[in-house]
């Protein structure tokens, strides 16, 4: 909204009154043409700002008495230096007519040449008692001023000369209008994100430019309309716990519950909380770095060892250990045996050991090798050696050459009077009755020494 000479209009609760041949803005959107924008973001709080920090947009900013500054300048008064600062409080949201406070802002911020045409100037003024704009055209001769009165609240500020390019204009609290003095006057001077601009009429968007990210700016009719751009990601300020997002015209930063940096701990999640990144225990498994131990689980920050590592493998030929940097180390027991199969070949198992199997035994047939070759093997006891000894009556043939005999009522009741041939078989003989003697029985015989031998060593053993 603009003003007309002398005339009040309202932004927000405060108050803007523009004096001399000036117009008051109110409102970013009425800046023409923007030249440049001092954001002072790139200070650190409590140094000085350099004076030629804008310089390259086309702004300078002075020390010293007024006069010195610009030649033709009467007013009494010097300025200082803007101090970087940052309090918020200085700046109630939201700030009216687009008005931008982020970050860092300054005191006493002073007195400001251009190099170039500049016809509007505008900035964030605080909540901190009456403000004033004062400009002078380039030959020193002051044209005019506006006038800022808050209401605990905090607004865009502007002049406007009407086309008439601006020598120099001071910002502070002294009413140079009314003859005063300028000087830093006290901790009132506080502002933000200035703001100059040509001031002629728009022939394109890029003419509305404002330099804020958080407005949308368009020309039309040779006018420029800016809208706010809420909801817009706005400049990260580096703080995983916020959010950075538009709005009211400006760049804010609300809190967030978003995950932040990982402090390595398993033992602790990493969460944002009331815009800190905070680590508060967990109960998570974890290792404690002793492969020896298992169901690891942190506690009180901490990872405490859970119950020793089983492992028992139930093999008895295994000695069981454990280390703490491999986990289970089994170790073979050098000669320990479960089977025969576990031992080298002419090697049986007795007692879970192998033992070499004994050379005398090798021959007389109650080793493995002797009871299937030389003693009781198919060539005396199965039913192919008795088919080939036929008439010794050993065999199936044999027995039913028996039952025969013993069906023939000629024969007689004597086993001799079966016609048992002398030749037949192994030569078995009877005795009385008896059962028939012969190389089986040897086998038998030579399996019971095997058997001793073997319940022998068992004992030594």
């Amino acid at each position: 909204m603009l003003a007309s000479l002398g005339i009040s209009t309202t932004a927000y609760a405060g108050t803007i009154t523009a004096q001399g041949n000036v117009t008051a803005l109110d409102d970013v959107s009425q800046l023409q043409a923007i030249v440049g924008t001092a954001t002072f973001n790139e200070g650190v709080q409590g140094q000085n700002m350099p004076l030629d920090t804008y310089a390259a947009q086309g702004a300078t900013w002075h020390t010293g008495a007024l006069s010195s500054i610009l030649p033709g300048v009467t007013e009494p008064g010097s300025a200082s230096a803007p101090l970087y600062f940052n309090n918020a409080s200085y700046f109630p949201q939201p700030t009216a007519g687009g008005g931008v406070y982020e970050g860092v802002h300054t005191f006493f911020g002073g007195a400001v040449t251009f190099d170039q045409d500049i016809t509007q100037v505008g900035l964030t003024a605080s909540q901190n008692g009456t403000q004033y704009l004062t400009v002078w055209d380039q030959s020193g001769t002051m044209i005019g001023q506006v006038t800022w009165t808050p209401a605990s609240d905090s607004a865009f500020v502007g002049v406007d000369t009407n086309g008439v390019p601006i020598g120099m204009v001071t910002y502070g609290n002294d009413n140079m209008w009314a003859g005063g003095s300028y000087g830093i006057g006290g901790s009132t001077i506080i502002s933000d994100t200035w703001i100059w601009a040509a001031g002629i009429e728009c022939e394109a968007d890029a003419d509305c430019d404002d330099g804020n990210e958080c407005t949308t700016e368009v020309c039309v009719d040779n006018a420029c309309e800016v809208t706010n751009a809420d909801g817009e990601t706005c400049t990260d300020d580096g703080n995983l716990c916020t959010d950075d997002v538009c709005a009211e015209g400006a760049c804010t930063h609300p809190n967030n519950e978003a995950p932040c940096d990982d402090d390595e701990d398993v033992c602790t999640d990493d969460v944002c909380s009331e815009g800190e990144c905070t680590h508060p225990f967990n109960e998570a498994p974890c290792e404690d770095g002793d492969l020896c131990t298992e169901g690891d689980v942190c506690t009180e920050g901490a990872c405490v060892p859970g119950g020793d590592l089983d492992c028992n493998d139930e093999n008895m030929c295994s000695t069981d250990s454990c280390d703490p940097a491999i986990g289970c180390v089994y170790e073979d027991i050098r000669g320990c045996c479960n089977v025969d199969e576990d031992c080298a070949e002419g090697e049986f198992c007795e007692d879970g050991m192998c033992e070499p199997i004994p050379a005398d035994t090798e021959d007389d047939g109650t080793t493995d090798e002797g009871t299937t070759d030389e003693g009781t093997t198919d060539e005396g006891t199965t039913e192919e050696s008795g088919e080939e000894s036929g008439e010794d009556g050993t065999t199936e043939e044999g027995g039913d050459a028996g039952d025969e005999i013993g069906d023939d009522e000629s024969a007689g009741t004597d086993v001799g009077d079966a016609g048992i041939d002398d030749d037949a078989g192994c030569n078995c003989s009877t005795d009385d009755g008896d059962e028939p003697k012969g190389g089986w029985l040897l086998a038998l015989l030579g399996l019971g020494v095997f058997g001793l031998r073997r319940s022998s060593r068992r004992r030594a053993a």
